[in-house]
């Protein structure tokens, strides 16, 4: 399918305004906007699994809530494709990145409801629940493993699935992929003005030269199943490098 033929629509929704992106194949699509307050959360830097549990869980939050946010409020969007793949988008002017979702997001007349294997209805209260846990300096980056089962266990006395779905969001491949325009630390074939950053982690990640800045639909269907193929093309340098992602 060509990305040109997606488009956005404007559908009324009880709880949110929402926005969603048609494409046959496609199940749904929805938009959230993001606004001010929420750049500390979706622009902080993902630097490993933890940062990206904290991610998703604030993520969670900002779309079960449902704050009103004005066209002159929003600074980004928030993107969730459900399809047979589903993944977190945001997009803001300069920068796309993207997460595997490891959860079901169902419509229903309240709202979308969102849950696991182990969990039927994701809410505030269980996002909490994990947030405390992953951002406790004493117990997640603990030697001892008492330290750092013991909060869970407590949780785990009144929400018997809380180890299940903390379990899951451990295990779970993030499939993290994040375009920038980046004027400030661009440097010719090494850091080029517009790339593609694989993966997160400094031992691991590495860039994807860019010709030119892309449209939001590119990465969509680049990481889309059902889309032909985005190809690698090697530019005229002497040695050869990979410098343009098509």
């Amino acid at each position: 399918m060509d990305v040109k033929s997606l488009h956005f629509q404007s559908v009324a929704c009880p709880r949110m305004r929402t926005l969603v992106l048609q494409a046959t194949d496609f199940q749904s699509i929805v938009v959230d906007g993001i606004g001010v307050w929420h750049s500390d959360v979706i622009l902080a830097p993902i630097r490993n699994k933890r940062d990206n549990i904290t991610f998703l869980m604030k993520t969670l939050k900002i779309m079960i809530t449902n704050q009103k946010i004005t066209e002159s409020q929003a600074i980004g969007q928030i993107v969730l494709v459900v399809s047979k793949m589903s993944r977190l988008f945001y997009f803001s002017k300069d920068k796309y990145f993207s997460v595997n979702f490891p959860f079901a997001a169902t419509e229903t007349e309240e709202g979308l409801i969102y849950s696991s294997k182990y969990v039927s209805d994701i809410d505030s209260g269980i996002t909490s629940q994990v947030l405390s846990v992953v951002s406790s300096e004493d117990s997640f980056n603990t030697d001892c493993i008492f330290e750092f089962a013991d909060p869970i266990a407590t949780i785990v006395d009144y929400n018997l699935n809380f180890w299940s779905f903390l379990r899951e969001l451990l295990l779970y491949e993030d499939g993290y992929i994040r375009y920038d325009y980046d004027e400030k630390h661009q440097d010719g074939l090494l850091h080029p003005l517009n790339h593609y950053d694989i993966f997160y982690s400094s031992g691991a990640t590495f860039k994807i030269g860019l010709k030119q800045r892309i449209e939001r639909e590119t990465i969509i269907d680049l990481l889309r199943i059902g889309s032909n193929c985005h190809f690698l093309r090697t530019i005229n340098t002497h040695p050869p490098v990979i410098g343009d992602f098509t």
